[in-house]
């Protein structure tokens, strides 16, 4: 089962994706205001492609900012086609 992992600084964050204690993707983002998000990389590692690692990390990002009411900016190619596919993400974008 993926677990991802948070970290957050004033200006930055990470979304990390782990299967037991291996780091299998991560998702990075900048703040360049207290309630905006942008995404600028995603990257599964080589080997974990195709198990919807990357969506899991995306999704996740959607949960922290509908709780911290935040705006996400989706500069990553597949983070912006994911948000921008269905009305459902419109609240965060």
């Amino acid at each position: 089962m993926i677990h991802i992992q948070h970290t957050e600084t004033d200006r930055k964050g990470i979304f990390e994706a782990w299967l037991d204690d291996t780091q299998v993707g991560e998702m990075t983002y900048q703040r360049p205001t207290p309630q905006r998000m942008i995404i600028d990389h995603t990257r599964v590692f080589e080997g974990f492609e195709g198990r919807g690692i990357a969506r899991q990390m995306v999704l996740a990002a959607v949960d922290f900012a509908r709780a911290n009411n935040r705006q996400i900016i989706p500069v990553c190619s597949y983070a912006r086609a994911l948000l921008t596919r269905t009305d459902e993400y419109k609240d965060v974008q």
